[in-house]
């Protein structure tokens, strides 16, 4: 219908929603205003305040066009061409996921650290990540919004990252500070240098990013979406595996090598995932982490530090190795210095007996990262991870049934659990599995605050010249040791007093199910 018909654009948004409402689509009166105003060039606000402009035939079959194609299903974003996101106005397509509210709340939460950050920064300036950008929503919103951060936006589709260059060819001046790379979340980056070297040591970007943010995939493998989802958005950028949590453990295992001491990690999440997260994050080993909730008040955003504070990383890298090979270390911990060995290697665990003169019959506590890995090991029951979770990581070992009947090498039956308190350690302790944490000293006298010091002494016992296996150099903290408590039965007792108060240790009433 040509204007001269007497068609307005209050004609054609009210025929519009007519025909979205006849045919079932969600909000039609939000797609007959976004498409009202698109076809007509106008903004979504003219259609209310200036209903009688007249409407050109071009105008009305573009508005027939995008109508066909929004009742068939495909998402308004889609059908626009583009959306907005916090400042900027960006090129969407279905080669890279809708951006949504829940989305901006991260961008927001890694913008806002980074301009409190800049105020403290390096001279040379900071560096982000944003792994698995889409069309990037967030790196390009960082760069726009953070004017000293130089940008790294990474994911595995090339037609993603077409997307993507598409918008920072709009971005401007900032556009300039922002590099796209293509791969699986880090190895895309792997090579990469540091571009601020010229303000301090050259070098690799790992270990040197102040922030990594990310939107990854978050949906369960098998778990029903809308249709206008699952129809439309890229599938690899949606699903994560059976339990929706395979890219989020990866990025949380990995972003802790990959961040500066101090640096940040901002992870979108699913509706249910904040608890499994958190303890993925708890068991890296990183600090402060906490959740946030988007504008609807979901739990919606991780947020955790790698701390600033920690051993130099090729100590802790051959230690990790030396641990695997079936050796001991030597290190300072939250409370004494200790001797780790891989619980799960036999001969390993009685090499550091024979080191301690410790007899063999004697149990040693046993350090994990965090609740899974002790759920490997030992029987807990539900008020039993109430205090686990209450106080680990921290200064509490649980003594429970272990799994697999007696120890093989002091043959009883129960196992003394602990989540240590320092990052650096659940770092190791995540990587290599749970390792013995028993004093740095012979069975029964005093253990030295130094690790250098106490690993010398350790190797003189024996008659040796040097200190035993691996050491990472540094002075126990010194804290209280931690209290030992018993779970296996009814009621905690506590077999030993310490960093935790008998009055914080009672068991929870947990509730039980009922049938109806």
């Amino acid at each position: 219908m040509s204007s001269k018909d007497g068609l307005t654009l209050g004609d054609l948004y009210r025929g519009l929603r007519e025909q979205f409402a006849a045919a079932g689509v969600p909000e039609p009166e939000v797609s007959a205003r976004r498409i009202a105003a698109e076809a007509s060039g106008t903004s979504a606000a003219e259609v209310a305040l200036a209903p009688q402009t007249p409407m050109t035939v071009r105008m009305v079959a573009h508005a027939d066009a995008m109508a066909t194609r929004r009742v068939a299903g495909e998402p308004l974003q889609y059908v626009l061409g583009s959306w907005g996101f916090r400042m900027l106005d960006l090129a969407v397509d279905s080669r890279a996921l809708i951006p949504r509210p829940e989305t901006e709340v991260v961008a927001g939460t890694a913008i806002d650290w980074l301009n409190g950050r800049a105020r403290h920064r390096h001279p040379a300036g900071l560096n982000a990540a944003d792994l698995g950008t889409g069309c990037g929503a967030i790196a390009l919103s960082i760069a726009n919004e953070v004017p000293d951060a130089r940008v790294f936006a990474t994911d595995s589709s090339a037609h993603a990252l077409a997307l993507a260059a598409a918008n920072l060819a709009g971005l401007g001046s900032a556009a300039s500070r922002v590099s796209l790379h293509q791969g699986n979340w880090f190895e895309a980056l792997a090579g990469v240098q540091d571009p601020h070297a010229d303000g301090r040591a050259a070098g690799p970007l790992r270990g040197r990013l102040d922030l990594v943010v990310s939107n990854p995939p978050y949906v369960a493998d098998g778990e029903v979406l809308a249709p206008d989802i699952d129809d439309w958005e890229p599938h690899e950028a949606l699903y994560a595996g059976p339990d929706g949590l395979s890219a989020l453990r990866a990025i949380i295992g990995d972003a802790r090598g990959w961040l500066a001491p101090g640096g940040l990690l901002v992870l979108e999440l699913g509706a249910t995932q904040a608890p499994a997260a958190t303890a993925m994050a708890i068991a890296r080993g990183y600090e402060d982490v906490r959740i946030e909730c988007d504008l609807a008040g979901t739990d919606r955003v991780l947020v955790a530090s790698r701390p600033h504070a920690e051993p130099d990383e090729l100590e802790l890298s051959a230690a990790v190795e030396w641990l695997r090979a079936g050796g001991f270390v030597v290190a300072p911990t939250d409370t004494l210095c200790g001797v780790m060995a891989r619980y799960a290697d036999t001969e390993a665990v009685a090499r550091v007996c024979e080191a301690k003169e410790r007899p063999r019959t004697e149990p040693m506590p046993i350090l994990v990262s965090g609740l899974a890995q002790a759920d490997e090991l030992v029987e807990l029951s539900p008020a039993a991870r109430v205090l686990a979770e209450q106080h680990w990581p921290g200064g509490l070992t649980l003594v429970a049934k272990r799994r697999g009947g007696a120890d093989p090498l002091h043959g009883r039956e129960t196992l003394g659990v602990r989540a240590p308190a320092l990052g650096w350690l659940r770092w190791l302790i995540d990587d290599v599995g749970p390792v013995t944490g028993t004093s740095a000293n012979r069975h029964g006298l005093p253990t030295p605050a130094d690790a250098s010091e106490a690993a010398a002494l350790l190797a003189a016992r024996q008659g040796e010249t040097k200190a035993p296996g691996q050491v990472i150099r540094g002075r126990a903290a010194g804290e209280t040791a931690s209290t030992v408590v018993d779970v296996t039965g009814d009621k905690p007792v506590i077999l030993r007093a310490g960093a935790v108060p008998a009055v914080a240790l009672e068991f929870p009433e947990i509730p039980t199910e009922t049938g109806t």
